[in-house]
């Protein structure tokens, strides 16, 4: 009698957690190389700090990490 119950839990807990694996979404796949974004460093004239073109502070064609440092430069 103890080893058909221990049998029957066995598959009760088997059964579970082939369930639980089942209902889990898969993680994301990471995007390959290909389709990353690759985006421009660009250094800051005051300070040499590369930062990505898209956060830069353009002014009079140089580029700045900060709004600080572009104000910096022209005095």
């Amino acid at each position: 009698m103890r080893l058909l119950f221990l049998v029957a839990a066995i598959a009760v807990a088997w059964w579970a957690l082939r369930l639980l694996r089942q209902s889990r979404p898969f993680p994301k796949a990471r995007p390959r190389d290909d389709e990353r974004h690759v985006e421009n460093m660009v250094s800051c004239a005051r300070c040499g700090l590369h930062v990505p073109e898209s956060e830069a502070v353009h002014r009079e064609g140089k580029h700045y990490c900060s709004e600080a440092h572009a104000r910096e430069d022209r005095h």
